[in-house]
């Protein structure tokens, strides 16, 4: 009953405090080492060693090896193929010094152990190609069979207990389902968290009426100096024409039906016509900003002309299938520099106050040769 016992529940649980230390130690202090190789160097130590007393407690108690590919499955199947390779390399050098420290050293199991070793990764690498099983279910199916495998095809003796079907398969299964169900509990856990870190960054950084980067998403473009970022930057500020004149006509619902159908024109015409190096925000109310990355700020007042055309091709339509005419006004300023781009953007917006100021309905660039 004792080999039973620690097959059965007490190696699983030594595994999972491994492997929990491994999710949870490491993804919060070594991966955010500066220096990868000394994360590395860390990780593998930190494995070696628990390869060496895993190997050395199912030794000592049970003269068998068990478990001990575990850390490798798991890293093959949710860490990435080459870390879970280093970690099937590892185990049958450090057997061999357990083997060695324990007296019992043996050319052949060790052998046996890197041709078990071998047999895994092939295992795991036919599983993977499966494509209509998914991946947790691919994880779960070779830990097991490798788990029950190994100790039989490495022909352990236990210790004055036969090796029949139900002191040897039944402890191991039972093992590795609670093996499988720490992991699969935890890593549900982990992306349930980063589901709510993800939704969360969302709601900071975009607005929940168009769907459109918000101003603290600009911001935070701007304030972050990177020197991969583009240097040249063309601002468009826009602002919806008579938009307080809308919302007392038709009512506020239908002023944000208005910035919601001006919004969504604007994502599918530069979706269209420019999807790559423009950003688009709604910084409040009917005020939006286009931010172009290394183009000609004549390419861009040409493009703005070109929606302000489209759009007028357009009709809106009210709940009450009410007509309304949508138009807007702009301005256009350039950053040659990256820290100009505060600069730029008050350039635009005196810009817009005088396409406003003039009559509305039209967009001025006054650095446009036109």
């Amino acid at each position: 009953m004792l080999e039973m016992f620690i097959l059965g529940l007490m190696t699983p649980i030594i595994t999972i405090c491994f492997l929990f230390c491994k999710y949870y130690f490491f993804r919060i202090y070594v991966v955010s080492l500066e220096r990868k190789l000394w994360a590395n160097i860390i990780f593998y130590f930190f494995l070696s060693t628990f390869y060496f007393v895993i190997g050395s407690f199912n030794y000592f108690y049970l003269e068998i090896v068990c478990f001990q590919y575990v850390v490798g499955i798991t890293a093959f199947f949710l860490d990435g193929r080459i870390r879970g390779y280093i970690a099937f390399a590892l185990m049958p050098p450090v057997l061999t010094v357990v083997e060695l420290v324990n007296g019992v050293y043996s050319a052949a199991t060790i052998r046996y152990i890197f041709l078990i070793m071998l047999g895994s990764i092939a295992f795991c690498e036919l599983i993977n190609f499966l494509t209509d099983i998914d991946l947790f279910s691919k994880y779960a199916a070779s830990l097991v069979v490798i788990n029950i495998a190994s100790p039989v095809l490495i022909g352990a003796q236990w210790k004055n207990v036969p090796q029949t079907y139900e002191y040897v398969y039944i402890p191991i299964l039972i093992g590795s389902i609670i093996i499988v169900s720490f992991v699969y509990g935890y890593s549900a856990a982990l992306q349930r968290k980063e589901v709510q870190i993800l939704e969360l960054r969302y709601e900071a950084t975009y607005d929940g009426l168009t769907d459109l980067q918000n101003y603290d998403s600009f911001s935070n473009y701007v304030t972050e100096n990177d020197t991969e970022k583009p240097q040249v930057h063309v601002v468009v500020m826009l602002d919806i024409d008579n938009f307080k004149q809308i919302n007392d006509t038709f009512g506020h619902l239908e002023g944000n039906n208005v910035i919601k159908f001006f919004a969504a024109s604007l994502k599918i015409f530069f979706n269209k016509n420019c999807p790559k190096n423009v950003e688009i925000y709604r910084f409040g109310g009917e005020e939006f900003c286009i931010l172009f990355k290394d183009q000609n700020i004549g390419d861009c007042f040409d493009l703005m002309l070109r929606f302000q055309e489209e759009l007028a091709s357009k009709t809106f339509l009210t709940d009450k299938r009410q007509a309304v005419d949508i138009t807007f006004s702009g301005g256009v300023a350039e950053a040659n520099e990256f820290d100009e781009i505060d600069k730029a953007v008050k350039a635009a917006d005196m810009a817009l106050y005088l396409a406003k100021k003039t009559g509305r309905a039209k967009i001025v660039c006054p650095d446009c040769e036109i």
